[in-house]
């Protein structure tokens, strides 16, 4: 069982599960609620939709690690679990399993919707992470950019999904702007932060990346135009988040304000500091784990809202 735990990643699904609950609990809820407008999904039809992206999540790991033995006995030597914990075969078979359970359950959310068409969101996404798997993780730039569109989508599915719903079952005009503005933040805080992280990893993989033939942009571009670019992408997300703050203030959301600027802000800013200094794979190691760091850090910010709306 711990084996499997470590194969899915499993502090990383606990994220993907938090995002969705705070986005819909301390969001979606509240802005429909003053509005007189109960949620479409009951709190268990929810839990399945929470379930299934946490399912694909999982799957997504698994493949991944499948594929990546080769680079992980170079690069991670000590943190392989497949062919020592785990047959690559139980990697393949679980897999399949999780991506099946989580494509029914996107059928019954989608019946309940009335919009089968959004069941395909249970199966492109699977197949994107298997192609991204054997191929664009080793490309140049295009692997970065499916993860971080990835990481949005996890945020985005929970309103598609609820939205649908609500347009079916109430005939009235509901008032969606402040929750599409609110979305919008936090699927751009996800995409640039996520996209940061991809590159830190990439640096920190390199050796192992380079043996195998992959062409990330550490490897194409070098480790000093990569630290650059990881640079002006987090100046990118200080100035986006700086905004987000300005647009709180105007509302009188002064303890999110508050709490942005000392949780996400302010470690941002040290963040570039601390990618200049790295040189070292573990350096780089640390500085992942300090991007994750922000991002929950973000995503935590989403509880306060049920104090304003």
């Amino acid at each position: 069982m711990l084996a499997y735990l470590r194969l899915f990643r499993w502090q990383n699904l606990l994220v993907v599960a938090l995002s969705q609950y705070l986005f819909r609990y301390c969001i979606v809820v509240h802005a429909l609620k003053s509005q007189n407008i109960q949620p479409f999904f009951t709190d268990f039809e929810f839990f399945l939709l929470v379930l299934a992206t946490v399912l694909v999540s999982a799957a997504g790991y698994a493949i991944n690690d499948y594929f990546d033995l080769r680079v992980d006995r170079i690069n991670k030597p000590h943190k392989i679990i497949l062919g020592k914990d785990l047959s690559r075969r139980k990697a393949i078979f679980v897999h399949t399993v999780l991506n099946i359970i989580a494509v029914i359950i996107g059928l019954y959310l989608t019946y309940r919707v009335r919009y089968i068409p959004l069941a395909g969101v249970f199966v492109v996404v699977p197949a994107l992470l298997w192609i991204y798997s054997i191929k664009y993780k080793r490309k140049f730039l295009i692997g970065n950019i499916i993860v971080a569109l990835l990481s949005a989508i996890v945020i985005a599915i929970v309103w598609i999904f609820e939205y649908r719903g609500i347009m079916i079952s109430y005939d009235v005009n509901i008032q969606t702007v402040r929750i599409n503005q609110l979305l919008g933040f936090y699927l751009l805080f996800a995409f640039f932060s996520s996209f940061i992280r991809e590159i830190i990893k990439d640096i920190e993989d390199i050796k192992g990346d380079m043996k195998t033939g992959c062409r990330t942009i550490p490897i194409v571009a070098g480790v000093r135009s990569s630290k650059r670019l990881i640079i002006i992408l987090i100046i990118i997300l200080i100035f986006f988040v700086g905004y987000f703050q300005i647009f709180l203030l105007g509302l009188e959301y002064d303890l999110i304000f508050a709490y942005l600027l000392f949780a996400v802000q302010i470690p941002l800013i040290l963040f570039i500091n601390r990618i200049n200094l790295a040189k070292e794979k573990i350096d780089y190691t640390i500085n992942s784990r300090y991007a994750k760091f922000v991002m929950v850090a973000g995503v935590i910010s989403m509880f306060l809202f049920c104090f304003y709306l």
